[in-house]
């Protein structure tokens, strides 16, 4: 692993303590804190707001790692004008639109194999391809939409739209709406670059799988942790994954949260 990332993992992770453990949070929260009612004493539960911050940050903290990570690789390009933008304006027709809503209720009621749901998802960008190139409605129904990670194969000109996710352990209705946004994002980029050669991949960095994807086949859109680096990358997960454990326990930051804990244990 070259020392350009190691260097952005490291000032990555010390901004995220930083940034949670500032004086300024710290007393946000303590008067937040004040004026409740609970069993769990107010020092720890100011302290476990900080964690949960910090947990809340290093997700977003991924996509820049993943994004810094294939830019490092010769073959791929990042198309910036979209990846990590947050307000990316785009259209949907109206018939695509329920395609989709009603691709994800089809879903919910029926059970499929694994084999089944590959064929139905594969008919449903099919479907979505042809109506963005025979449909000759006026499109205004514009949304504005964020795009986590695009890249360009340079060899193929495949262009891959990653919806990059720290863990696969969201509960059921953020879970409906993850996979209905990736879908909506596929039909938005197909309409946007004017081309079919788009493959959505819903990647998770760990590799543990907490549920089966009842809208998303796992064989060929959905990619976790090592598997995706295996497929793409030249860097190795492993190697990733060591250096961020070894990080978490080296001294330098065990100290910096040993010093948070003493803070906020001498609040009043």
């Amino acid at each position: 692993m070259n020392s350009n990332i190691k260097n952005i993992i490291n000032q990555a992770v010390y901004n995220i303590i930083n940034n949670s453990a500032s004086d300024n949070k710290i007393i946000e929260l303590n008067k937040k804190h004040n004026v409740k009612i609970h069993f769990i004493p107010k020092r720890y539960r100011i302290f476990g707001g900080l964690l949960q911050s910090m947990n809340i940050q290093f997700g977003n903290f991924i996509e820049e790692l993943m994004k810094v990570i294939i830019s490092n690789e010769k073959r791929y390009k990042i198309i910036d004008e979209y990846s990590g933008k947050k307000s990316n304006n785009f259209y949907i027709s109206k018939s695509n639109e329920t395609r989709i809503d009603n691709y994800i209720t089809s879903c919910q009621t029926t059970s499929n194999t694994d084999e089944q749901l590959e064929v139905s998802f594969k008919n449903l960008q099919k479907e979505i391809i042809n109506d963005i190139n025979n449909n000759k409605e006026n499109i205004n129904n514009s949304f504005k939409h964020d795009i986590d990670l695009l890249f360009e194969d340079k060899e193929t000109n495949i262009i891959y739209y990653l919806e990059i996710k720290y863990n696969d352990d969201h509960d059921t209705g953020k879970f409906v709406d993850i996979n209905r946004k990736f879908i909506k994002t596929f039909a938005y980029l197909v309409n946007e670059l004017k081309t079919k050669e788009i493959i959505p991949i819903l990647f998770f960095f760990n590799n543990k799988r907490m549920k089966g994807n009842i809208y998303i086949p796992e064989n060929t859109n959905i990619r976790r942790g090592k598997q995706f680096f295996e497929k793409f990358l030249s860097i190795k997960y492993d190697d990733v994954d060591s250096y961020l454990q070894n990080l978490s326990e080296s001294n330098e930051v065990i100290e910096m949260f040993d010093n948070l804990y003493k803070k906020v244990m001498e609040l009043k």
